[in-house]
């Protein structure tokens, strides 16, 4: 059965390589396509003393089964294989199918070292009360390994709310092996003259070697670590694209945006259908080279003389709403984490330029792009259309935009680097910029969020070799979702509010 099931899974992809050749199924069809699959293996017994269920007959012991039903319930777009093999068995189907499993489950027992080497994404349950020994003998064992664990008793909790958020930690933990799963196929279109990175990362000081080894390592670790790919163009291509766009669907766009801002501010409408009609082209792009995700260089400056195309700042924020991930500066480690950080909490996050007010206590992110829905759930927050704050003129270089993000929400502040495989990780509370300095909305860009932290530690561990100038903002605590991530990738977390 699961030797069919690969088959099934092989000839999906098959299918998908010809058709995305044949540019006929676009990245997001083709995703949807394929279940994340997680390789299921039962270990554990039923330790939990030879007289428990003469003395105590009405306590039903829960069985890995009744487990793995109530993950599939929690988990629907998971497919898990395995469920009842020997675990020797189990390690000799994931390895010889290792490239169509996104993950392993293990249920019960301590998973041997064989099956941890392997190095897929693993979730280990103790089933606590059903074996005698916690899931390793040493504090360290799973200290640089892609494991994560959770603890289950074979015997529900009296309050059966904490035995509810037990099943909640575990199936959390296998959605987010489905967030990485879902990374497999993306193929991110690069708009640039300076392929394949961009223009302005990775900056000079981030540069150890050389600029082209700097980019081999990106590629390589992207490929390795996600199964994804950069598409490169010339942006030309675009300035093309979005001459040619039909003026009716290009109004239609426009006038949606005015009718839905709260207000329009140093530009007009000429203006706001420039940034329309560049929002369709790189729409028409993305399907056209078969892409999920775009970077573009950006703000009305293009590098190579192109000034005549209107900043992306209006249509990457309309593209990020829709669930498509678009950035500026071709900041592609901000694209990443943003592409990750989507395929588990439902929102693109705000990509920003970063500033630590350490006196202040007080981090900001600051960008003319971020999406009208903060937690990707329909909700749109106020939003007002303006010009570019670089330019002393106004009605020029198309719209951005200045969304009013709620107050006294926790948010995540997280970046991915991949060359260092490192993620960079605060949590904080959004407070108001116009209660910490005058005409804050006019302050240099137009969308930011000014965040409470403790900005001391920020400033005292700050690594802008790394990380870079840039940050991703997640509106909720994803803190231990980001740790654990950072766990199942085999990269290192760095939590830069914790003082060391």
């Amino acid at each position: 059965m699961f030797i069919m099931k690969c088959k099934k899974r092989f000839l999906i992809l098959w299918i998908a390589f010809f058709a995305l050749i044949g540019g006929g199924l676009s990245y997001a069809q083709n995703n949807k396509e394929l279940k994340t699959r997680i390789y299921t293996i039962f270990n554990s017994g039923r330790t939990t003393g030879a007289q428990y269920s003469i003395y105590h007959p009405n306590v039903k012991i829960i069985e890995n089964k009744q487990v793995l039903e109530k993950l599939k319930e929690k988990c629907k777009e998971v497919e898990f294989v395995g469920e009842t093999q020997p675990t020797k068995e189990a390690i000799k189907n994931i390895k010889s199918q290792k490239e169509n499993i996104d993950g392993i489950l293990c249920l019960g027992g301590t998973p041997p070292d064989e099956l941890i080497s392997i190095g897929l994404p693993l979730v280990a349950v103790f089933r606590l009360w059903g074996q005698w020994f916690p899931l390793s003998y040493h504090h360290n064992d799973y200290k640089g390994k892609k494991v994560l664990t959770s603890c289950l008793p074979v015997v529900p909790d009296k309050n059966r709310s904490v035995y509810l958020s037990r099943i909640e930690d575990i199936a959390g933990k296998i959605k987010l092996i489905d967030a990485i799963s879902k990374m497999k196929g993306l193929r991110v279109l690069v708009v640039t003259d300076k392929p394949p990175l961009g223009v302005w990362e990775p900056y000079d000081f981030q540069i150890e070697t050389s600029r082209e080894e700097y980019e081999k390592v990106f590629i390589d670790n992207l490929k390795e670590t996600f199964g994804a790919f950069l598409v490169t163009i010339p942006q030309k291509d675009l300035v093309e694209k979005m001459q040619v766009q039909d003026e009716g669907k290009a109004k239609e766009v426009a006038k949606k945006w005015m009718d839905e801002a709260s207000g329009i501010r140093g530009t007009n409408e000429a203006q706001i259908l420039r940034s329309a009609k560049l929002y369709l082209a790189m729409k028409e792009l993305l399907v056209e080279y078969n892409c999920g995700a775009i970077a573009t260089e950006g703000y009305g400056s293009f590098p190579g003389g192109y000034n005549i195309v209107p900043s992306q700042g209006l249509p990457s924020s309309q593209l990020c709403t829709d669930g498509i991930v678009a950035v500026g500066e071709t900041l592609l480690n901000s694209l990443i984490t943003q592409q990750l950080g989507y395929n588990f909490t439902g929102s693109t996050g705000q990509d920003g330029d970063y500033f630590i007010d350490f006196l202040n206590n007080i981090a900001i992110t600051a960008h003319c792009e971020a999406p009208f829905n903060p937690y990707g759930d329909g909700e749109r927050v106020p939003y007002i259309l303006r010009n570019l704050p670089f330019f002393k003129e106004e009605n020029t270089c198309g719209a951005v935009v200045q969304v009013n993000y709620p107050i006294g929400k926790t948010v995540t502040v997280a970046k991915i680097d991949m060359n260092n495989k490192k993620i960079s990780i605060f949590t904080g509370e959004t407070v108001s910029g116009e209660e910490l300095f005058p005409y804050w909305n006019d302050l240099l860009c137009r969308t930011k969020v000014a965040i409470k932290t403790n900005a001391k530690a920020l400033h005292d561990n700050r690594d802008w070799e790394t990380f870079g100038h840039h940050r991703v903002t997640f509106f909720g605590d994803y803190r231990q979702e980001f740790l654990d991530l950072a766990t199942l990738i085999g990269f290192e977390a760095v939590e830069c509010d914790k003082s060391r």
